[in-house]
């Protein structure tokens, strides 16, 4: 396979691997960090990833990685919540029930350890197979179902701690 140039290859999967950061950290600046350090990790070995023939999956991978490294997560800021309406930009209005549903899942992800959340959200958000979640992860295939297995069940009773119906969560 021909070397893929690594701007090439940012032209087209900037944005994918954007919204996979995001739907993974739940947090769009915890993302652009992860997505950053992980690119950046990808172009000092471009010459190597780049011959690959799937080097999206090798990139996502590093973006996974990155995500579960606890030295790196520990040492990012974090911002708290606060009830103090003065140091709040303002009130915005609710836009839809989607945006509202779609937070609400956000906050049922966090509650998850980050392996959980990592395998749900490739097997979930990307569609991989519980072979692909465990090259993703480094993981064996029990130990990936395990992990959904786990995560669902997770969800499931934050959910019904939080008040959604079946329905609203299947």
């Amino acid at each position: 396979m021909a070397a893929v140039q690594f701007e090439h290859f940012l032209a087209v999967e900037l944005a994918p691997l954007g919204r996979f950061a995001a739907v993974l950290t739940g947090d769009r600046q915890l993302a652009h960090d992860v997505l950053t350090d992980a690119l950046i990790l990808a172009s000092a070995r471009w010459d190597r990833i780049g011959e690959m023939d799937h080097p999206t999956a090798y990139v996502r991978r590093i973006v996974v990685t990155t995500f579960l490294s606890d030295r790196r997560r520990a040492a990012r800021r974090r911002t708290d919540p606060t009830d103090d309406e003065s140091v709040l930009d303002g009130v915005s209005p609710d836009l839809s029930i989607r945006v509202g549903d779609r937070d609400q899942i956000h906050r049922l992800l966090e509650q998850l350890p980050p392996r959980q959340r990592a395998a749900v959200v490739l097997r979930y958000y990307l569609g991989l197979d519980d072979v692909q979640i465990g090259a993703e992860l480094g993981a064996s295939v029990g130990a990936v179902r395990t992990l959904v297995s786990r995560a669902l069940a997770g969800l499931r009773e934050s959910a019904v701690t939080a008040g959604m119906t079946a329905g609203e969560f299947g």
